[in-house]
């Protein structure tokens, strides 16, 4: 598209907006293109609209007021396909909330997943904190320490694991979303993308969108945060129950639970929230929570039939 073009198409949009107006436009849209000059700007739109001066004045271009048909424009939403995971028994880590993880329980979902030789290594979200770049208050930001500790709990994860798929929850999504707030200029810089700071590709880790499905078979799994109040339920799987409406899979409210009905046709239908590995007595709720140490087997056959073991680890470590 030309200088003209995108004046011209400016006019046609905004002609009943005065020339600095869709001059403003034109600067914030495709400044670039102009040397980030309004004045040049406002001059090529006076001139279009024949108001540049005695003599250099035309008629304006009756193209330029829209009389005749109209394009739908094209819409912005974003296409977010599901994410399948491959046939196989997958062991299911979330919550961990590194650097506020806890040792005991993520060795022993680690040694169980190594018993049961898993195909993979599945982290549903919150696997980082970001507490550094948290909106909530905080006594202590050092980014720079968190990502060196979640770094080196990523090589720990690929020195047992061959095949890591990671979905972000929301919080790796403090991340993208302190750069929308503080740093709007790198929200979108390719270097400032979580998958960059951490260098997933190098670590042969598959790191899914923010806001993906991803399907274990015919089982949706989904974070969590992406539907609302699904903890304030009897469990959180009866609350997930009630907003999917079908078989389904969360993490986020650190609880192990489990939730199963009967439709009109006979059919059973069953929910699941997975248990957390990360501290169970933070500052900002260190008592009266159900938060529990857990993590989930998922076997995936070739049909895309499921099997789900969710399980519990206790205080001592015993998994249960």
């Amino acid at each position: 598209m030309t200088k003209a073009d995108i004046v011209k198409n400016a006019i046609r949009r905004f002609h009943h907006l005065g020339a600095l107006t869709i001059a403003k436009h034109i600067l914030n849209t495709h400044g670039d293109l102009f040397n980030n000059d309004q004045e040049v700007i406002r001059s090529r739109v006076r001139y279009y609209l024949g108001r540049h001066g005695d003599k250099n004045r035309q008629a304006a271009d009756p193209e330029l007021f829209r009389d005749g048909e109209v394009e739908m424009p094209q819409t912005w939403r974003r296409v977010r396909k599901p994410y399948y995971l491959k046939p196989g028994l997958w062991l299911v880590l979330s919550d961990i909330h590194v650097p506020f993880h806890e040792l005991l329980p993520i060795e022993a979902a680690i040694k169980t997943g190594q018993a049961e030789q898993v195909n993979g290594l599945f982290l549903n979200g919150d696997a980082q904190d970001c507490a550094s770049v948290s909106f909530w208050p905080a006594a202590k930001r050092d980014f720079n320490k968190e990502i060196e500790a979640f770094i080196d709990f990523l090589d720990c994860l690929k020195a047992e694991f061959n095949t890591v798929v990671y979905k972000p929850g929301n919080h790796e999504y403090r991340l993208p979303r302190y750069f929308v707030s503080k740093a709007p200029e790198l929200a979108e810089s390719p270097l400032a993308a979580m998958e960059t700071v951490m260098g997933f590709d190098e670590r042969g880790i598959e790191f899914l969108d923010y806001h993906q499905i991803v399907m274990a078979g015919k089982l949706p799994i989904i974070h969590g945060h992406e539907v609302s109040n699904i903890d304030r339920s009897v469990n959180p799987a009866r609350g997930l129950f009630l907003r999917a409406k079908t078989y389904a899979a969360c993490s986020h409210c650190h609880t192990t639970s489990q939730h199963t009905a009967r439709d009109l046709n006979g059919n059973l239908i069953s929910t699941w929230s997975f248990g957390c590995l990360c501290d169970l007595s933070p500052d900002y709720r260190p008592y009266a929570n159900d938060w529990n140490w857990g993590f989930a087997l998922i076997n995936i056959e070739s049909d895309g039939n499921f099997e789900v073991v969710n399980r519990r680890i206790l205080p001592n470590g015993n998994v249960v």
